[in-house]
This record gives C-alpha cells, structure tokens and sequence, in this order.
C-alpha cells in the first residue's frame, strides 16, 4: 500500500510540478504587461494604451482625439494586482495627467480588469480605459 502511494505521488509530481510553473509564467507575463502598460501611459503616447485592450472593448470605442495634449504625470497602484478568478485579476490605479495646453493637474482613478487569452498567451485589458 505504501509503494503504491508513493509510486502515485512521484507520477503526480511533474503534473503538479508543470501546472506551478505554468501558472508562474501567467503571473510573470503579468507583471510585464502591466508595467508596460503604464509605461505607454507615462513615457510614450496614452493612446497607446488602446493597444492592450480585448478586440470586444477596442471595437466599443478608440482613443479620443485629444489625447495628442495629454501628458501623464503619475501614475500609482493603490491596490495591487488581485486575482478575482481563473485567468482574472483587477487592480486600481491613480493616474495624474495635464493637458499640455493649460497645464493643470487632474486625477483618474482607473480600476482595471485584466483577463488572460489563452489562444495569444497574453493579458489583455477587459474593461474601457476612462476619459482623460
């Protein structure tokens, strides 16, 4: 009875072993693509944050036009990424941003929904991004 056990517990083992793994690559790629969402939003161009949303929400609507005066001061996790199901987490943001041309200080807080695609092996952003 015991060697069977055992002999169950060392086949088990890769699969579990795998299955680890697997799940630390979603949560590494995670980690990437948030921040390098919020590097769009801060170094690069804020409508290039479109670019990380499912095809369901990017079809809803684009990028506004004014966001060509748009420059994104901060931007601060409030509540980090949390899981909230298989393949799902949410987190909060506080974006601070000016419009270049009158240069005063606004503040968004974006809650973010972020569901894993399988089929590309990439997070995607399941939720609209707010109005700037």
């Amino acid at each position: 009875m015991k060697r069977t056990a055992l002999l169950l517990c060392l086949l088990l083992l890769p699969l579990f072993g795998c299955q680890a793994m697997s799940e630390q690559r979603q949560e590494d790629s995670l980690l990437r693509t948030l921040r390098a969402f919020e590097n769009t939003l801060r170094w690069d161009r804020p409508a290039g944050a479109w670019g990380y949303l499912t095809p369901e929400v990017a079809q809803q609507a684009g990028p506004p036009p004014n966001l060509d005066n748009v420059r994104v001061i901060g931007y601060d996790v409030i509540e980090p990424p949390v899981p909230v199901g298989e393949g799902v987490v949410v987190q909060r943001v506080l974006i601070r941003y000016v419009f270049q041309d009158r240069q005063v200080v606004r503040t968004l807080d974006d809650r973010q929904r972020w569901e894993f695609d399988q089929a590309s092996q990439t997070w995607r952003r399941a939720n609209p991004i707010p109005a700037f």
